[in-house]
């Protein structure tokens, strides 16, 4: 399993993360300040963190308890920090594995290339919430979805109706958490900490009291030092916006024609800033590896077990990394 872990970093991590400094700074933050672990304090977006709902919300008690009943293990990718649940029920790699060989029930809607590669955008995340990737927002339209969708994403998203909505649609397109890794740059810039060697860098964030998530320091500096900047996350945000528009649709804060025709300008998007699936899900992957503060150093790791998933869905038969990535997208709905 270790040796499937070293090989899916190098993965997600390709041409971005050269030679050994990130794993040298990976293990020692890991040994030195335990990195990774959520602090209680993100200031750096307006969306951030997103907690669970209590009393002081704006959620009644009623829609906790809602809450509570509807959710079945949903990651909904809200911008802020997600947690543990005793609730979460993941599909398993057994499940995953039976619908590749054909034993499972993949059919779904019977859906166009062009809104079918809208939802291979976001397919690891609905393998991940047990969906499927034929059905637009991982599910079938229905009473059911409708509430379960509406509260997770009041929870989850603040999005409570059609204008909220297109706020948060809005805000992926134009800052996202490519924002807050700015603001994490400009931190790291006026402690004069982006330019110095790694041995530097490692000492100086390991005695200092960072006020945000540690590991997200080490990903801006790393980034940094190969040239990169916030744009190297940006699938992690554009492809979220495909996967809201799916669950617009499901709870009615969109159209179905709305909800596809922003899927189409977005995904235009993503097929010219990106060559390929694989570079789109590194970038994805990277943006989410950020998100969680994720060291990406054991077995447990939810970007490598993120990972795992578009790993497996490259092997389904008939999945949706057949697509052809530079199928003309157009509008047929």
């Amino acid at each position: 399993m270790a040796s499937i872990c070293r090989s899916s970093i190098m993965k997600v991590f390709n041409s971005v993360i050269r030679g050994l400094c990130l794993l040298v700074l990976m293990l020692g933050l890991c040994t030195l300040s335990g990195c990774g672990e959520e602090q209680d304090e993100e200031r750096h977006s307006r969306r951030e963190p997103r907690v669970e709902a209590d009393d002081e919300s704006g959620i009644s008690q009623g829609d906790q308890d809602e809450s509570k009943e509807l959710q079945s293990g949903q990651d909904r990718e809200d911008p802020g920090e997600d947690a543990d649940s005793d609730t979460k029920e993941p599909v398993t790699m057994a499940q995953l594995l039976n619908e590749m060989n054909g034993n499972g029930s993949a059919e779904g809607e019977d859906l166009s290339d062009t809104v079918l590669w809208f939802n291979a955008t976001y397919a690891p995340l609905t393998y991940s919430n047990g969906g499927n990737w034929r059905l637009v927002g991982g599910m079938e339209p229905s009473y059911y979805n409708e509430r379960l969708e509406k509260v997770l994403l009041e929870r989850d998203w603040d999005v409570v109706d059609r204008e909220s909505a297109v706020e948060t649609i809005e805000w992926l397109r134009e800052e996202g958490h490519r924002e807050t890794f700015r603001n994490y740059r400009q931190e790291l810039e006026e402690m004069e900490l982006l330019d110095v060697d790694a041995d530097v860098f490692l000492e100086a964030i390991t005695s200092t009291e960072m006020e945000g998530y540690l590991f997200r320091y080490v990903i801006v500096y790393s980034l940094y030092q190969s040239g990169l900047d916030e744009d190297a996350i940006a699938a992690w945000d554009l492809c979220r916006i495909n996967q809201l528009c799916g669950d617009f649709y499901i709870c009615g804060y969109l159209t179905y024609e709305e909800a596809m025709d922003i899927s189409l300008e977005n995904s235009l998007v993503l097929q010219k800033k990106y060559d390929s699936w694989d570079e789109l899900v590194n970038s994805y992957m990277l943006g989410y590896q950020f998100w969680k503060s994720d060291p990406c150093t054991t077995e447990d790791s939810p970007t490598l077990q993120r990972y795992q998933y578009y790993e497996m869905l490259l092997e389904m038969l008939d999945g949706p990394y057949e697509l052809d990535w530079n199928m003309e997208l157009k509008k047929d709905w």
